[in-house]
């Protein structure tokens, strides 16, 4: 089987396509993979050591842009809708998805003028604009939470949770560690420049209030000297820039303090972390607070809009949550009947059936 993976530009739309691709390895072992992703996004430093073949396209995003730009960046959109449908005939694959970022939209324009099978993904509660459009080029959408919208025909939506690597989750059945406690700090692979600033005012609080509690703090590479610098000599805090043993440091805490990107939300959720979310202010169509309002309703998480998030605020809703245990445990218990673990299983199973390669 040949399949084609495309988009990226962020890790909430790349790391879902490479939980795909190894699903389909594990499901189809003879699978041969390509992505096809944008030229300055993060796919070329995370697809090339997976051992997976990629292409990439000079696309950026058109929406936001002005006029000449936007119109410049228009016609790049089409030129590599045209690269890709030549590469398809090369490649001649059996499928391709898309799963968001820029390089999504020529490669299922490419793969519906070809008549390939293909079909998207959606990680976000709410639609982006380039989804809406792909929609009506696509024979299958599987959509990362279950909410309502009237933005995608229902006849080929499929609601199946994000899918998320399976070495980036806890054990199903993890006891997290009784007595000192542990606040996860995440901004995301880049981290966030807001949570960054709010964490050393009210962290050192915390602490006062809770002696022995570990802080683990995700910084970002750009502001990891700053946050150090912040923090001193304190005990009890680990500053990194990037954490690579997600497992480890979900199962490890009793609170997370996030961002809300749609796999962000998804891996707390999956993880039984519960979490106090302050969303992207300027995410496109507000996905972000979206997301994180869709994982309150559930009962796994507080959202603070990010023009409310002060440091006393803050203080205030993690020391409750962290000197209710009985709370955290209600939260976690929730959490992870909104999360699910085998979202790629699930897209990878019906997309195999769809497309007959699977009875």
């Amino acid at each position: 089987m040949n399949l084609v993976i495309a988009g990226g530009g962020t890790g909430g739309h790349l790391y879902p396509g490479v939980a795909l691709a190894q699903e389909f390895r594990r499901q189809a072992p003879a699978t041969r993979v390509t992505f096809i992703g944008a030229r300055k996004g993060l796919e070329t430093k995370v697809i090339p050591p997976l051992g997976f073949e990629l292409i990439t396209l000079p696309v950026k995003g058109v929406m936001g842009t002005g006029v000449g730009t936007g119109i410049w960046r228009g016609l790049s959109l089409l030129t590599s809708s045209l690269r890709v449908f030549f590469a398809l005939g090369k490649l001649k694959p059996d499928l391709v998805i898309g799963v968001g970022g820029y390089a999504s939209v020529p490669a299922v324009l490419a793969a519906s003028m070809r008549g390939v099978p293909r079909a998207i993904l959606e990680q976000n509660v709410m639609p982006g604009r380039a989804n809406r459009v792909l929609a009506r080029f696509s024979q299958r959408i599987y959509q990362g939470f279950a909410s309502r919208n009237e933005l995608f025909p229902t006849e080929k939506t499929m609601i199946t949770g994000n899918p998320i690597r399976p070495e980036v989750l806890p054990p199903p059945d993890i006891e997290r560690p009784a007595g000192r406690k542990c606040l996860l700090i995440l901004g995301g692979s880049q981290g966030a420049k807001q949570i960054n600033e709010l964490a050393l005012v009210f962290v050192p609080g915390l602490k006062k209030r809770f002696p022995d509690l570990k802080v683990v703090h995700q910084t970002g590479a750009t502001h990891e000297a700053m946050v150090r610098e912040g923090y001193g000599d304190a005990e009890g805090i680990s500053v990194v820039p990037f954490i690579t043993g997600m497992a480890e440091a979900y199962g490890s805490a009793d609170l997370c303090l996030s961002r809300a990107g749609a796999m962000a939300v998804s891996e707390l959720a999956a993880s039984g972390l519960p979490a106090v979310l302050i969303p992207y202010p300027t995410a496109a169509g507000g996905h972000q607070e979206l997301n994180a309002r869709w994982f309150e309703e559930r009962g796994g998480a507080i959202l603070i809009p990010a023009g409310e998030a002060t440091p006393d605020l803050i203080l205030e809703k993690i020391s409750n949550l962290l000197g209710n245990p009985e709370l955290l445990a209600e939260m976690s218990d929730f959490s992870r009947k909104a999360g699910v673990r085998n979202a790629a299983e699930r897209v990878v199973e019906a997309e195999l059936e769809r497309i007959g390669i699977r009875n």
